[in-house]
């Protein structure tokens, strides 16, 4: 929790420093993303700047390798505070900050079976109203589901599955059960 806190933060200081020096939300988050698919790809790039024991000027020169500008000044504050390891959090913090000021917002939407393509457009016409933003759709089959779907947006669930229906009848009918005195 305290790890995502501390993402958002050097997130929104990405931000605002972007804005203040007219750079592309849309260009420092690339950059960003180039530069965690590098640490992605080579584990020990992203050790070696996490190890305390390894010289700074070595670390700020693989920074330098990898990154310019404001990514690099956003690595470089991150080397010299021992966050690098929050990297790839900030990466999905800035990009949530991104979409946001996009007036954008992503939808996972998890079905029993493949969505036709008019059953998904007929979902993304529903929840854009509903959530008031453009929506990016994430549509995937989910074989633990019996039918229905599941549609999450910015963390809010929207649950219309039938497996969350069967369990609401069932607690209902418990309820009543106790509520009358019943003995289940």
């Amino acid at each position: 929790m305290i790890s995502k806190i501390i993402s958002l933060r050097y997130a929104r200081a990405l931000e605002k420093v972007c804005k203040l020096k007219s750079i592309s939300l849309d260009s420092a988050y690339k950059d960003l993303s180039d530069v965690c698919a590098v640490l992605q790809e080579n584990k020990k790039l992203l050790e070696l700047l996490k190890v305390s024991i390894y010289p700074m000027e070595n670390k700020l020169t693989i920074l330098e390798s990898i990154s310019d500008g404001v990514i690099y000044n956003l690595l470089k504050f991150m080397v010299i505070n021992g966050r690098i390891d929050l990297v790839f959090d900030v990466l999905d913090s800035f990009n949530q900050l991104m979409l946001q000021s996009q007036n954008k917002a992503k939808a996972k939407v998890a079905s029993a079976i493949e969505l036709t393509s008019s059953e998904k457009k007929v979902l993304s016409d529903i929840f854009s109203k509903i959530s008031g933003k453009i929506l990016d759709f994430e549509f995937f089959v989910d074989k633990n589901l019996i039918g229905g779907i599941v549609v999450e947006i910015e963390g809010k669930i929207y649950d219309g599955s039938i497996k969350t229906y069967l369990a609401n009848i069932s607690n209902r009918l418990n309820n009543l059960s106790i509520s009358q005195g019943g003995n289940g």
